[in-house]
């Protein structure tokens, strides 16, 4: 299986929007992408929905202060 890592620490405004619809651009059928954020707002104002839009099977866990989203691109 392929991989991507999102580091999305410390970005704010459209930033994280902007560069994790980027990388959702590049995903192939079966990919997983595993984002990392620590801001609550951004992931479920930027993160869900635009994972939600492409189609993505997604977790999110919390793993001290950062969020952890795994998404797989469907076939």
């Amino acid at each position: 299986m392929l991989f991507m890592e999102l580091d999305l620490t410390g970005l704010c405004c459209a930033v994280p929007q902007l560069t994790l619809y980027s990388a959702l651009k590049k995903l192939k059928p079966g990919m997983e992408i595993r984002i990392i954020t620590d801001d609550k707002v951004v992931l479920e104002r930027d993160i869900i929905p635009l994972l939600s839009t492409n189609d993505m099977d997604y977790s999110v866990k919390q793993d001290q202060d950062n969020f952890v989203v795994t998404a797989f691109k469907r076939y």
